[in-house]
């Protein structure tokens, strides 16, 4: 599947449906590793965008 053509309305569908892995991945796997409350305590932007890095990279080794 990653090797097929896509507009950009699919492409678009499959970032809301990534950024939606993301939340849950949050909430249920990585938040119970972490130490403190991340929704309420929050990360910086550049801290926010590593940790997306390393799930997306997770998403793309699973494949």
């Amino acid at each position: 599947m990653m090797n097929e053509k896509i507009g950009l309305d699919k492409f678009c569908d499959y970032l809301s449906k990534m950024n939606m892995d993301f939340i849950d991945f949050i909430l249920e796997d990585w938040e119970s590793e972490e130490e403190g409350n991340v929704k309420l305590n929050g990360l910086t932007k550049e801290e926010w965008m590593h940790l997306y890095l390393q799930f997306l990279k997770k998403k793309l080794d699973e494949k």
